[in-house]
């Protein structure tokens, strides 16, 4: 099956033979996870790019130009794929990214139809899955391992050519990703078209890409050039510093990410402590435990955060989590609280999608809460929600309007201070230090809505790391 797809692929051409592809065209890409609510609808961005790479090696290189609603951005990026780094390069100086963005690009370079039909070829792990029916055509689906996972294409039996490949695998390097457990990214291959410049091959115009079924990317092709010569040998260049950059990155990526690794923890008032993180985390001491705000990151991360609490507060157990918002980059530690059984407070509007998240299949590589088979316990915030007494009291509010619709910000009455969830953003500058003010749209979510509980605030702060701001400032008056 895999040999009359790449017999049907290739015309009169030969895949094993040719080297160098070259690519040019337009994508756009959803923002999966940003957004309003963590369902989508996703926001989008769109480029303009050209590609260089040989089908026969995992290697990439790519110069995307953002494009704009208002024009063309001027301002390019490369990116470099080889040796199992990935780095980019901008305004002449390239750097090195991190082990869960190379995954990423790795599926895009491996899933491609001619590299994946190699791949299939070479792999003693092949087999025949199953036959599928998708708009009136009959495909055989065969499979084969591939790096955590495996790797799935659909050899139409009509046409022979593979109309689609799926990546089945996890992404625990990926904060966004890895709470999703067994994530299925699918690429549809639609307007094949014959290449009269390579002898008749075939090659798809268009790809679609999803993550578990969710829109993920759209790319369309406006040129394929297909060569039996190799790609310049220094295409796919990535320096000494670039490489160390890499190593670095991925050392300390975000499953592995170390608690207070950046600031020195800070008690805004007493029982209420802040450590400035990625982004930063709060606890608070009341009588009877302690409630953590957010549980992002990873579960080793949030493993790092009760071991604080522990050391700060001995004997004092975490009673709560807030989280005051559900996008993706929120949740890396959410289903490590619900295996611990500890109680998550969220805007009642979030709770549907935490428990998909908490039903979400983690076969191949199972977490805590997939071998406890635990249901979570979830406290949707509806209203005024007040946990604990004392001092560090909090009162729970959801926020809600357009931007900050499932939100949720923590109020402490005995200090005048406000947890504004998501929702400060001091502007900056061309220069990109701060400048006065504060981005509107989230902050007039969070003026009305302490406005509507006739809130008596003189200090906000957020999940971010700047900050604490005067009331004052932050509302203009």
């Amino acid at each position: 099956m895999v040999n009359d797809a790449i017999a049907a692929m290739q015309g009169g051409a030969s895949l094993r033979e040719l080297r160098s592809l070259r690519l040019t065209g337009v994508e756009h890409e959803f923002m999966l996870g940003n957004a309003e609510r963590a369902e989508g609808p996703w926001r989008t961005s769109y480029w303009r790019f050209s590609e260089l790479r040989d089908v026969g090696a995992p290697v990439l290189r790519r110069t995307e130009w953002t494009l704009t609603p208002d024009g063309e951005s001027p301002v390019s990026r490369t990116y470099v794929l080889a040796d199992s780094v990935l780095a980019v390069e901008s305004r002449g100086r390239q750097a090195g990214l991190s082990h869960g963005q190379y995954e990423d690009w790795m599926d895009r370079v491996d899933a491609s139809p001619a590299r994946a039909l190699l791949l299939a070829s070479a792999s003693a792990g092949l087999r025949w899955d199953r036959a599928v029916t998708r708009f009136g055509v009959t495909s055989d689906v065969v499979s084969f391992p591939w790096r955590n996972g495996r790797m799935r294409v659909e050899v139409s039996r009509e046409s022979r050519l593979p109309v689609a490949v799926e990546v089945f695998r996890a992404y625990p390097d990926n904060f966004r990703w890895a709470p999703f457990g067994d994530v299925t990214m699918r690429f549809d291959y639609v307007d094949w078209t014959v290449q009269p410049t390579l002898r008749g091959a075939w090659w798809p115009m268009q790809e679609k890409v999803s993550f578990n079924g969710q829109p993920y990317r759209d790319v369309t092709y406006g040129s394929i050039a297909l060569a039996a010569d190799p790609a310049p040998a220094d295409s796919f260049a990535v320096s000494d510093s670039a490489r160390a950059q890499f190593a670095a990155a991925s050392a300390l990526n975000f499953s592995r990410f170390t608690f207070g690794a950046r600031g020195a923890p800070t008690e805004l008032r007493p029982g209420i402590v802040r450590v400035p993180d990625f982004w930063s985390m709060t606890l608070v001491k009341q009588p009877d435990g302690v409630v953590v705000f957010e549980a992002h990151i990873s579960a080793s991360y949030l493993h790092a955060v009760l071991a604080e609490a522990g050391r700060r507060w001995p004997g004092s157990k975490v009673k709560a989590i807030v989280m005051t918002s559900d996008p993706w980059a929120h949740l890396g530690g959410v289903r490590e609280a619900m295996a611990l059984g500890i109680p998550i407070y969220v805007n009642a509007r979030s709770v549907p999608f935490l428990e998909s998240l908490a039903r979400a299949p983690h076969t191949l590589e199972p977490d805590a809460l997939a071998r406890s088979g635990r249901a979570p316990t979830l406290v949707g915030v509806r209203g005024k929600v007040t946990i604990g007494a004392g001092p560090t009291r909090i009162e729970l509010y959801p926020v809600g309007g357009a931007y900050a619709e499932r939100m949720t910000m923590a109020y402490f009455p005995e200090y005048r201070l406000l947890y504004g969830a998501d929702l400060v953003f001091p502007n900056r500058g061309p220069d990109g230090k701060f400048a006065p003010g504060f981005d509107e749209t989230p902050a007039t979510d969070l003026r009305r809505a302490v406005a509507r509980e006739r809130l008596a605030v003189d200090t906000v702060f957020c999940v971010q790391n700047y900050g604490p701001f005067a009331w004052g400032a932050f509302s203009g008056h």
